[in-house]
């Protein structure tokens, strides 16, 4: 389901995880500037706390790759099962598997960007 709420907001069910539901919100939104702070925090994406539920920053204007990359990893979060607040680790194998669902989905632009960006962001290369 896609549907737009305020100017340029999105909420729909994300393609990776149907029970997942992405909102991509923008300073066209009332919410917007309540979820800044937790954007800085945590970065462009961020899982709500027990919930199916993922906020990602559109108010950076990044490409619609760059934006299934957000998605995509931030589903694999709810996927692995990631409850604790940041960890390498978990973000190592949650921009893995975001890897595979934008493969297994067709987004192979996105998904050559985590492989490109993969050891600016971990240290690693890319397996």
């Amino acid at each position: 389901m896609d549907l737009k709420f305020g100017n340029m907001s999105k909420v729909y069910n994300s393609e990776f995880y149907d029970s997942v539901v992405i909102a991509i919100l923008d300073s066209g939104d009332y919410q917007y500037q309540t979820l800044v702070p937790l954007f800085n925090e945590y970065g462009y994406g961020f899982v709500a706390p027990n919930q199916m539920l993922v906020f990602i920053d559109g108010g950076k204007k990044f490409s619609r790759n760059t934006l299934k990359w957000i998605e995509a990893h931030e589903v694999a979060h709810i996927i692995l099962g990631h409850k604790k607040e940041k960890d390498s680790n978990d973000e190592i194998e949650a921009d893995t598997l975001a890897h595979k669902l934008l493969v297994g989905n067709g987004y192979y632009k996105a998904a050559q960007l985590v492989k490109d960006k993969f050891k600016e962001r971990h240290g690693i290369e890319f397996k």
